[in-house]
């Protein structure tokens, strides 16, 4: 008993120890963060997921939206990057800045394998909202001293492996309206698409003008990112289920809009939030953290924009899509401030005139070094036209220094094709005095351009690398400045170049002028086609910088009494709008369903055989080879218009196309106020004479479609078009079609991972989520549209530019100009001929 009673004493005295142990480690050890957000990089910006910077020197930013933490305690920035075997280590050097200030300075040495760096951040350094994570290299070579061998001088940063860890001893906060954009951009949900939430089975007219003006603001917020919008339908209570809640609802991630009347969405809100709707009504609640399929971090999110009628819905969508104007801090709010969106400040438009580089937003450089690589953005309005063989003169202010050897050269290039070079002349010491370099304004293009300077400086002869103590400086002054001479304001469509870069005709035009409304009409019924199209109208906000007026039409009547973007399957879509398209329906329908097999096939890991795809494509063909001549034919496979999609659907008060049409109507006479008065005499005969021009400039080049079968590489999925409106008026439809809703949404990703975006050219492009290159279709039947017709100067312009482009019309009107005076000098000398005859006689 005693042996037993000392064990026991003990075993109280161990437990006790242990204890004061675990009580004394609590409060030394620090404690554990509980809210972890690791944000890949790769989230931050298009395309491939890495970073590579090239030469001596460079630099590259991304931008990092934060979502907003509570308590943030420190931030680990993890990189993966490699180099070049080639850089000498002792001067070789991977910077990183974290808004403008030094974080790191890491190795570039000789290339062992990828390297792993782990940066602990302050909690200060960082701040919810945009942020700014700016890489920079330097290297020298280690044996060449030379510009050739600056190309062999390379970082590359992984982002898919690299990441960016955000602690905090808070937890997640409970969303506000205040916060609710930085959530929507935040970067730690930048792969997950924004879904916009409707009750009921079907999109009606109001829930797709809605969602258009969501997209746009965020498409907006996101800055350059290609945003992507997806239509979730919220179904009703089941038979003898439960109805859904926000808490309960499958939601496919953690941003979410819900839009919808109050009487429409109240059994998802519950009693007290929809008796809380007493107006335009704007709320955010949070979803849990592992809710629906969306899974992820926290932080998720269902924002809410209601009210009692259409109207008040309305007033909170707009409302909400104003990013200019801030939200209250608060859960939900009722809208009392309604009014149309105030216009965000004009982007900086270059027109006629002479910008010095500081204006453009370049600084001095000064580069030490054998090879300089420099950047500079120049932003043309969407109706520059360039006239012959005008060029944009670059006026140079800089030096070459140093030990330079012979052929030192400043070359310029725009938009990855060579424009000029300028040599250094060594009897001039090598400044560069307002020296003028003349850039053909054919490789311009309307909206941003890109203009790369690279001066090249080769050393003297017999320079060591190590021992190299001055090395050739070139320096540019930001006092050089780029003159741009006049230009036509005319745009030449179809163009899909413009309508990427400029949004136009369906963004605004330039210079602050606000673009007409246009018709955004969807003829499926799928969800998909509703994301789809609000994706695309997402996009097209981004380069227009501001929200566009829509009018919203769910199927066809009729066709569209202004610019259209159409979107649908394709065998849904009306024979009607391919009246004018470049490519039949049928063969285009041929070609997107074999696209649609390739690239499921390869989706779901089970790439199709090289000698399946030949059959397919073969099939194709011979298809097509029995009714040629039949270009407008109609497919056997077309599917009619359903009964419920044969006209625009109405809301339930019978109203809500008359409604949108009455808000577009207002938006255009504001659009038309802002151009000034116009009478309408005026306007006919402006158009009388667009139509007398755009008869000059008509060409039918037809599409070879059996060519388009040829490479079966790149049978593709998905199709956009543009091409002009039957009818006299210059409008314009752009069609985006596929075979079925798998192959748009699997289209609709690719526009941003695989960059196809930035490959829109012609009046079509096709393309498969299979591959990343684009089909592109050459402009046929272009037509032209005279943006500022009163302008005497510019008809003036307009006149040259097509005259230069038909030297047939030239020579014709230089030959009948030649015989005009031929005869006139004729008849006049005759008639002076006849007076001193007539009066030598009288004299006689």
């Amino acid at each position: 008993m005693a042996g037993m009673r000392n064990h026991t004493g003990a075993g109280r005295a161990g437990w006790i120890l242990l204890a004061l142990l675990s009580l004394w480690l609590g409060c030394t050890a620090p404690a554990l963060a509980v809210d972890r957000r690791v944000i890949p990089l790769s989230n931050l910006r298009d395309g491939q997921p890495e970073v590579t910077l090239n030469g001596e020197t460079e630099t590259v930013a991304l931008r990092a939206v934060l979502p907003p933490v509570v308590g943030l305690t420190s931030a680990v920035l993890a990189l993966s990057y490699e180099n070049g075997i080639d850089i000498l280590p002792e001067k070789g050097s991977l910077s990183v800045f974290i808004n403008g200030s030094p974080v790191a300075d890491l190795p570039l040495a000789a290339f062992k394998g990828p390297v792993n760096a782990s940066i602990t951040l302050p909690g200060s350094l960082i701040r919810p909202g945009e942020n700014q994570i700016v890489f920079q290299t330097t290297a020298q070579h280690r044996a060449i001293c030379t510009v050739r061998g600056t190309y062999d001088l390379w970082a590359r940063v992984n982002l898919a492996a690299s990441s960016l860890t955000l602690l905090s001893d808070g937890g997640v906060p409970e969303p506000d309206l205040a916060m609710l954009r930085q959530l929507l951009a935040g970067a730690d949900r930048g792969r997950e698409p924004l879904a916009i939430l409707y009750p009921g089975n079907e999109v009606d007219v109001d829930h797709l003008g809605w969602g258009s003006m969501v997209a746009q603001s965020y498409g907006l917020l996101l800055g350059d990112q290609t945003p992507r919008v997806m239509a979730v339908p919220v179904p009703g209570k089941p038979a003898g289920g439960a109805a859904p809640t926000l808490e309960t609802l499958p939601l496919p991630g953690g941003k979410n809009i819900l839009i919808g009347t109050r009487d429409r969405i109240a059994p998802l809100l519950g009693e007290t939030r929809a008796a809380a709707v007493t107006g335009p009504f704007l709320a955010v609640y949070p979803v849990p953290a592992a809710g629906g399929t969306g899974g992820g971090p926290g932080g998720g999110f269902v924002a809410v924009a209601s009210g009692r009628t259409q109207q008040e819905v309305d007033q909170a969508v707009m409302r909400l899509a104003d990013i200019g104007r801030p939200l209250p801090t608060q859960t939900a709010m009722i809208v009392t401030d309604a009014a149309a969106p105030a216009a965000p400040p004009i982007p900086p438009v270059q027109a006629e005139g002479r910008y010095r580089l500081s204006d453009l937003g370049f600084q001095t450089v000064q580069h030490s070094g054998y090879r300089y690589a420099g950047r500079i953005g120049l932003t043309l309005p969407a109706g520059f036209a360039p006239v012959g063989d005008r060029s944009i003169l670059f006026h140079v202010n800089g030096a070459f220094e140093g030990d330079l050897g012979p052929g030192a050269v400043l070359n310029v290039r725009v938009n990855g094709k060579s424009a000029g070079a300028m040599e250094i002349d060594k009897r001039s010491s090598g400044v560069i005095d307002n020296g003028e370099m003349p850039l053909p304004m054919a490789l311009f293009r309307p909206g941003p351009n890109l203009i790369e300077i690279e001066a090249e400086l080769p050393p003297a002869g017999g320079t060591d690398c190590v021992f190299a103590v001055r090395r050739p400086t070139f320096t540019l002054l930001d006092t050089s400045s780029i003159e741009i001479p006049g230009f036509a304001r005319l745009v030449t469509l179809p163009s899909l170049g413009g309508f990427a870069n400029t949004a136009f005709p369906y963004g605004g035009i330039a210079g602050g002028e606000p673009a007409p409304p246009f018709d955004l009409v969807v003829v499926g019924r799928d969800p998909a086609w509703f994301g789809a199209a609000w994706s695309l109208a997402a996009k097209l906000a981004q380069r227009a910088g501001d929200l566009m007026a829509v009018v919203p039409y769910v199927g066809w009547t009729a066709a569209p009494a202004d610019n259209a973007l159409i979107v649908g399957p394709i065998a849904a879509v009306p024979q009607a709008v391919f009246a004018s398209a470049p490519l039949p329906a049928d063969r285009l329908a041929g070609l997107l369903e074999a696209g649609a097999l390739i690239a499921q096939a390869k989706a779901r890991g089970e790439p199709m055989a090289a000698a399946d795809r030949r059959a397919l494509a073969d099939r194709l063909r011979q298809g097509w080879s029995g009714n040629a001549a039949r270009a407008g034919a109609v497919r056997t496979g077309m599917v009619p218009q359903p009964p419920g999609m044969a006209g625009p659907a109405l809301a339930a008060d019978g109203g809500a196309t008359n409604r949108w049409q009455r808000m577009a109507g207002d938006a255009k006479e504001s659009s038309t106020a802002a151009r000034g008065w116009m009478p309408d005499w005026a306007r006919r005969v402006m158009a009388a004479a667009a139509r007398y021009v755009n008869h000059w400039t008509e060409e039918d080049a037809p599409v070879d479609v059996a060519a388009l079968a040829e490479n079966t590489e790149m049978l593709p999925e998905a199709a956009l078009l543009q091409y002009r409106a039957p009818g006299a008026e210059p409008l314009t439809w752009t069609l985006l079609t596929a075979s079925d809703p798998r192959s748009i949404d699997r289209a609709m990703r690719s526009l941003g991972e695989a960059g196809v975006w930035d490959k829109l050219r012609g009046g079509g492009a096709l393309w498969s989520s299979a591959a990343p290159a684009v089909t592109t279709l050459e402009a046929s039947r272009p037509y032209q549209i005279i943006l500022n017709p009163f302008d005497i100067g510019n008809l003036i312009l307009i006149l040259a530019r097509n005259l230069s482009q038909r030297i047939e019309l030239l020579f014709a009107l230089l030959l009948g100009t030649a015989v005009v005076l031929t005869v006139s000098m004729r008849l006049l000398l005759k008639s002076g001929h006849q007076e001193r005859s007539g009066q030598g006689r009288s004299g006689s």
